[in-house]
């Protein structure tokens, strides 16, 4: 439910109990008749708040999750933490609704690594958009959650340059939050799990395409990943892959960041060459013109980058192996990106 978060810890666990025993099945809330006398109440997950939850989560479902999400915030560009709530629990569903399919084995499939489950399954709607038309709905949703992390992005880059740009304590965690969150819902959405609501595999290429074509969601996940990689390796100097470190956020930001580029360029030869195309610079801007591998460093492109987060593998075991699986993506029936990895492999 989208509103539980927000409720107090007793109600919180009055919800998570089990319900008593009862022939009727049913996911609606039942109205629940204010008491006659003034005895108080302790249970404060009422009938109301029960309504309310179930409003917004079918809200969400007819592809108004970006409606529902300004409507949470505030007049200026910065994020809310009602947005940061509202947007974990939008996560939380998707995450739910991805369990809920049936796994590789069920369906048929070969590796789920491999991003290619085919199902037959039409039990769920999908939390974003239902079980209406794909094309027409879940598309559109995609487009226009990412074209929301790229703004809040910009508002995230703008407080990280200033020292006290923040209209509240805590605003730029709120908005690395809900970017992370917002790029771990497209890479779900864009796994090849989702499609089996539908069983139709051009949904998510139409999706790839249009968010490769129409967004720079890729270039800003290369550019994201540079910075990781960069830092991490500046701070570890000198230690051995044994004694790498990557703090939690670096981790889970690093991970979700390789799993959205890697379900972006699948199947995908136009997000492919993107990918190979896209100039990524970071910190090694700073060193520019100062020796010829520094600015064989500012040329490199997502694919470098995406090579050189492997390294941080002993660090981070998922981040590897979401490494592997992407740059198998990346270079798939795509010569040009197979001769560039061959090129910088040769060059390390």
């Amino acid at each position: 439910a989208l509103l539980r978060s927000t409720l107090p810890a007793t109600a919180i666990m009055k919800m998570l109990q089990p319900p008593p025993t009862s022939t009727k099945d049913s996911s609606r809330p039942k109205f629940v008749p204010p008491k006659v006398n003034k005895a108080p109440v302790e249970d404060t997950s009422d009938s109301a708040t029960e309504w309310i939850s179930y409003v917004l989560e079918r809200l969400v479902s007819r592809g108004l999750v970006l409606q529902v999400l300004q409507s949470a915030g505030g007049k200026s560009t910065s994020i809310t933490p009602e947005q940061v709530v509202l947007m974990s629990c939008i996560r939380q569903a998707v995450d739910d609704y991805q369990l809920s399919l049936p796994s590789a084995t069920e369906s048929g499939a070969f590796d789920m690594r491999r991003l290619s489950i085919t199902a037959n399954s039409r039990k769920a709607p999908h939390p974003l958009w239902g079980r209406g038309d794909g094309l027409r709905t879940a598309v559109p949703v995609l487009h226009s959650l990412a074209n929301e992390a790229d703004k809040m992005r910009l508002r995230a880059l703008q407080l990280q340059s200033s020292c006290d740009g923040e209209e509240y304590d805590g605003e730029l965690n709120c908005t690395n939050h809900i970017i992370h969150d917002i790029r771990d819902i497209l890479a779900q959405c864009l796994g090849q799990g989702s499609s089996q609501a539908y069983n139709d595999q051009c949904i998510l290429a139409e999706a790839r395409s249009v968010l490769g074509r129409e967004t720079s969601l890729i270039a800003n996940c290369c550019e994201d990943l540079a910075k990781i990689v960069d830092v991490s390796l500046t701070n570890n100097s000198g230690k051995s892959a044994r004694e790498l470190q990557l703090s939690t956020h670096e981790q889970e930001t690093a991970i979700s960041t390789v799993r959205l580029i890697g379900n972006l360029v699948y199947h995908c030869q136009h997000n492919q060459n993107l990918l190979r195309s896209t100039v990524a610079l970071q910190t090694a801007e700073l060193n520019a013109g100062n020796s010829i591998k520094d600015r064989h460093v500012l040329n490199r492109t997502g694919l470098h980058v995406l090579l050189s987060a492997t390294s941080l593998g002993p660090a981070c075991f998922t981040l590897r192996e979401w490494c592997i699986v992407t740059i198998r993506n990346a270079v798939e029936n795509n010569e040009a990106n197979i001769e560039m990895v061959r090129r910088l492999e040769a060059n390390e």
